[in-house]
């Protein structure tokens, strides 16, 4: 009778339960939901979770454990950079800062977003004397409680200094804004990324790959089989590196996130050099009168007197000062130039300076050289520019060429060109003789052996003549 009134009972309260299951289940689920519309941190909840530790241990019946599967992977070649999750208004504060190009302060802070962002910006300025803009950068950063990341200097060709600085993201604004001061901004830019969800995931995966090692380090403790010690070994080396290697990626973001990075490139401001420049132009001529409308190349008799006419002008806008004239191939006398227009000691830009000098030929030599086959005379100009405010600048030259030529047609030749030219045929033959010695020298030895073979021969010939019997 018990047994029939517990069947008959039976079926009344399967559905009851059924009710209330089903009740309990639907809480759950409205309860799920809004916690996961309301959380910011469920994303560790939706973390992917690889990594599931072994997937069996030795059971009842004596069955060797089966071997766990991987650990994680990399969380930064995986996790996605949330730059769409940025708040509205700290873009907007970048997008800003990035158009102008000028250091705009950023509205709200990590803090205040509540998300993990790296600020990062990049500085471009010039100043007259890096080393000082350099020490002044530096100890604004300092101040705001920054410290010296990284610093490059050179000084050659062109005096350059990059300094990397740390700071924390409260200062990173106030930084960048006096940090633009120490010389003229010619280039700025900022940027700022959104790495919360990477930190999440990074930290999820942190904590299922601790739960993975604690339990290979369990599994291992309670093996016996060796075979089963060395692969649990091999697993949990595996899984401890990646761990290792997780926590560094963790440790590295958010040294980033806590310490802003700023970099500064300090470079010498450009100096505009005036222009400068400088004409030289020389004629020839035989009238005293005006020189300067002479030419470049002219015949003269052999005693005569020809007037050098040097022309300097300056092409620049710099004033030439300390003009000095020189000879190439002539020694003249220059201290008698006489000056026409202007003088040697400066010329202001877009004057010219003019010069004469005489020059007289005897016997067809200028100077104390034969011009009867035409004789060039290479002036050549030096002279140093100075700045409006007095400042020597690099010096400038010019240079320009006149042919002076004696017409000997009716001239006979004088003592001196004899005697020149007796010397240039006596220069002549020594040098054939020279050359005919230095052909000849090497063949000297085989010259010597012949010639001592041919006196043995003749001296041998000698000898047996004076010791021959007289002929019959």
């Amino acid at each position: 009778m018990y047994d029939a009134i517990r069947t008959s009972t039976r079926p009344k309260r399967r559905p009851l339960s059924f009710v209330l299951l089903a009740l309990v289940s639907v809480v759950f689920v409205l309860l799920g939901a809004c916690n996961a519309g309301n959380d910011d941190d469920s994303a560790a909840a939706s973390a992917p979770a690889d990594f599931d530790g072994p997937s069996a241990a030795a059971d009842d019946s004596g069955e060797r454990l089966a071997r766990p599967e991987p650990a994680a992977e990399e969380a930064m070649e995986e996790a996605p950079m949330a730059m769409d999750d940025m708040d509205e208004a700290a873009a907007v504060d970048v997008d800003l800062a990035q158009d102008s190009g000028l250091a705009v302060p950023t509205a709200l802070t990590p803090a205040d977003l509540g998300r993990d962002i790296i600020y990062t910006a990049e500085i471009a300025v010039q100043a007259d004397d890096v080393t000082a803009a350099s020490r002044e950068a530096v100890a604004i950063v300092q101040g705001l409680g920054g410290i010296v990341f990284a610093q490059t200097t050179q000084t050659e060709p062109r005096p350059r200094t990059a300094i990397t600085f740390k700071v924390l993201p409260d200062d990173f604004s106030t930084a960048l804004e006096r940090l633009a001061g120490v010389g003229k901004l010619v280039d700025q830019s900022i940027s700022s990324d959104d790495v919360t969800e990477i930190i999440v995931d990074l930290r999820s995966r942190i904590i299922t790959a601790e739960a993975s090692v604690e339990r290979l380090r369990n599994f291992l403790q309670a093996a016996t089989d060796l075979e089963d010690v060395a692969e649990l070994e091999r697993e949990l080396l595996d899984r401890e590196t990646t761990l290792e290697r997780l926590r560094g990626q963790l440790r590295t973001l958010q040294n980033q996130v806590d310490l802003a990075t700023i970099t500064i490139t300090i470079t010498q401001s450009p100096t505009v050099l005036p222009d400068t420049g400088i004409m030289v132009t020389a004629w020839v001529s035989e009238r005293a009168d005006d020189p300067c409308l002479g030419v470049q190349n002219i015949t003269v008799e052999p005693e005569a007197r020809v007037y050098l006419c040097l022309e300097v002008e300056n092409t620049g806008t710099s004033a030439l000062t300390d003009v000095e004239v020189s000879t190439r191939n002539l020694r003249l006398n220059l201290d008698n130039f006489r000056p026409a227009q202007g003088t040697f000691s400066r010329i202001e830009p877009s004057e010219l300076m003019a010069a004469v000098l005489e020059l007289p030929i005897e016997e067809g030599r200028l100077a104390g050289r034969v011009a009867t086959r035409g004789l060039p005379i290479e002036l050549e100009v030096t002279a140093t520019p100075i700045d409006f405010d007095g400042t020597a600048l690099d010096e400038v030259w010019g240079e320009s060429v006149v042919w002076v030529q004696v017409d000997t047609d009716d001239a006979l030749p004088g003592f001196g060109d004899s005697v020149s030219d007796g010397a240039s045929g006596v220069v002549a033959v020594f040098s054939v003789v020279l050359i005919v010695v230095g052909v000849l020298l090497p063949f000297l030895p085989i010259i010597a052996a012949i010639a001592a073979l041919i006196w043995w021969i003749r001296r041998r010939n000698r000898k047996a003549e004076s010791t021959a019997p007289p002929a019959t």
